[in-house]
């Protein structure tokens, strides 16, 4: 799949090797076309308005809940697939349901209930969280019970009893594999591709609900190569600027872009729907950057409820009014006249006066 008169990987390596890496090419092939074959069961189509005018659920909402399932997976430190496969059963689910916007928070923790189930049975691991946990830390207003008939509900509308789901995240790491793959074989050992990184990337884009209808296929081959234009723009910097010397960009690495044609044309993709995702993806990525960028002016809020407020500062007790002074006795002039005389200066009683007494002294002349 690489460019005519490229070297042939045959030349300088034994047979072994050669068979070990034609048998891995034709299983990352057959996996292609596998992926290709089920991309449309898992592919949803959401329709949703920007403004709900008559209960319906909104683009807003839908990132709302988008939102909460990344925050789930930060504070449970759950790996990118539960997330990614989390969002991919509550998108397909409002594809084909029509539910209210009340049911939104349950809908949201019974797909991340049913996402670590699936990632534990294909890792074949315990899961480590249980519903009891999930509740409580999203704070959905529902209970467990709610959250496991919820779960066989979405269950049954999406047929999930067939096999695992096949999202965002498995097309990204078969582009990626591929493209690293074409790569090591132009020997272009400068060009990473790190997978965290680009999985990072994945999650912006699934969390904003303009990305949605957008093909998992093109998702992954669009972020793929913006990772892969960042990378050489920066090796172009440092080869101008002579940090990296021995480091500029060969010619070799711009026929990667040919491969990501024949990835193109072998996917079935548009040039027209190629370049919207690439647009979609740019922009929300811009939009998260600058956000990032933005001083945080805003200041920390705790909103707590009147019975925590009262266990924090027992305040009950306390009384807005203050009791009423009485004054009646200062409305009598008790203070002595005193006479000056020529001998005598008023200046020390005056001093030692001031700061005790509550009525201020009047001398008067006689």
């Amino acid at each position: 799949m690489l460019r005519s008169g490229a070297r042939h990987p045959d030349a300088d390596e034994g047979a072994s090797t050669s068979g070990e890496r034609d048998c891995r090419t034709r299983q990352l092939h057959a996996t292609l076309a596998e992926y290709l074959q089920l991309e449309h069961k898992f592919q949803p189509k959401l329709c949703l308005p920007a403004n709900g005018e008559n209960g319906e659920v909104t683009t807003g909402a839908r990132d709302g809940a988008a939102h909460v399932l990344r925050c789930l997976k930060v504070w449970f430190d759950l790996p990118a697939d539960v997330l990614i496969s989390a969002i991919n059963l509550f998108d397909r689910f409002l594809t084909k349901m029509k539910v209210r916007p009340c049911h939104i928070p349950c809908i949201t923790v019974s797909c991340m209930n049913i996402a670590m189930d699936e990632h534990a049975a294909v890792t074949k691991t315990s899961r480590k969280v249980t519903v009891e946990e999930l509740v409580s830390v999203s704070q959905s207003a529902c209970t467990a019970g709610d959250v496991a008939r919820m779960s066989r509900v979405i269950a049954d509308k999406l047929s999930l009893a067939e096999r695992c789901s096949v999202t965002a995240i498995h097309w990204l790491r078969l582009l990626r594999t591929l493209v690293a793959r074409a790569a090591a074989e132009l020997q272009l050992r400068a060009l990473v591709l790190p997978e965290s990184e680009l999985i990072n990337l994945l999650e912006i884009a699934v969390c904003d609900a303009g990305c949605v209808n957008s093909r998992t296929s093109e998702l992954a081959l669009v972020l793929v190569y913006h990772q892969l234009e960042k990378e050489l723009v920066e090796l172009s910097r440092a080869a101008a600027e002579g940090a990296g010397e021995g480091q500029a960009v060969p010619e070799d690495a711009y026929y990667l872009y040919e491969f990501a044609a024949q990835l193109q044309a072998h996917c079935h993709m548009t040039d027209a729907s190629l370049v919207s995702a690439r647009n979609l993806v740019r922009g929300v990525i811009s939009r998260y950057e600058a956000r990032q960028a933005a001083p945080q002016r805003q200041r920390l809020v705790w909103r707590l409820s009147e019975r925590t407020l009262k266990v924090l500062r027992p305040t009950d007790r306390l009384t807005s009014l203050l009791p009423t002074i009485e004054e009646q006795h200062f409305a009598v002039d008790v203070t002595p006249k005193r006479t000056r005389s020529g001998s005598e200066s008023s200046e020390s009683e005056e001093t030692s006066d001031w700061p005790r007494s509550p009525v201020l002294p009047v001398y008067c002349d006689n």
